[in-house]
């Protein structure tokens, strides 16, 4: 009877996740098994997610892309070195786009580490001066184009902004400003909600950090949407959860 039992409530609890949408723990990793996820935010800007290890622990990098009337611009590259040509190819093939430019947004391994690739194959990259210093200081391959921070770029319909608001995760690192939708593509520069720490910050400044999470609060006072670095992205705690984090630091 006992097993019996127990067997049916298994059959129950797996009729309960397919029926009502939950994530069951294999869809998960499923999930998580896949090199790269791309997912709607709208019809122009789409978040893309790869994944790596660091000390020990599997993480998720999230970035963006945005679709141009003249190609699609990529904000940042995979951190998973082997996904370089599958996002381009998925791109390609969901949209019929080519890819016509890269931006990184720091000189880290998972938003700059794809240059070298796509400096080979001729897309155009790019960079601040201070991350293609940092870039080279490293030994790492740099951005062919320089950006100008702060500045509104305009390209085939659509709009966004490199804003520098000083020191944090790195010494370099922009954020990404959409005003049309008023959206913002933090980088590491802003943490999900669900993080327990801040992360690696060898190379950044946590005493500058809040100040200058200030300063892009000044500046965008209502923003719609923030794309945290890494991990849990849809939550809209993620500036909160970063001031909290840095609190407990000073």
């Amino acid at each position: 009877m006992i097993s019996l039992f127990s067997a049916n409530i298994r059959v129950l609890l797996v009729s309960f996740c397919l029926s009502t949408g939950f994530l069951c723990f294999s869809s998960a990793v499923q999930a998580q098994e896949k090199p790269l996820l791309i997912e709607k935010i709208n019809s122009k800007l789409y978040l893309y997610t790869t994944f790596n290890t660091f000390d020990g622990t599997r993480y998720a990098a999230n970035a963006a892309y945005l679709i141009t009337k003249k190609g699609v611009i990529l904000f940042d590259t995979p951190w998973d070195s082997t996904q370089y040509q599958p996002l381009l190819d998925s791109i390609k093939q969901k949209h019929n786009l080519p890819v016509i430019a890269v931006y990184a947004t720091h000189w880290h391994e998972d938003r700059a580490g794809g240059f070298a690739y796509y400096n080979r194959i001729g897309i155009p990259t790019y960079a601040t001066k201070m991350t293609n210093d940092l870039l080279k200081a490293n030994h790492k391959a740099q951005a062919a184009h320089l950006v100008d921070i702060n500045k509104t770029y305009k390209i085939g319909g659509q709009s966004f902004v490199l804003n520098f608001f000083g020191p944090g995760h790195s010494m370099d690192n922009v954020v990404v400003w959409f005003p049309e939708y008023k959206i913002l593509d933090g980088g590491c520069f802003i943490k999900s909600s669900e993080a327990r720490d801040l992360g690696f910050t060898a190379d950044g400044d946590i005493k500058s950090w809040k100040p200058s999470l200030a300063r892009l609060l000044t500046k965008y006072p209502q923003i719609n949407m923030v794309i945290p670095g890494h991990d849990a992205w849809r939550d809209k705690g993620q500036i909160k959860r970063t001031e909290a984090l840095l609190t407990e630091k000073q």
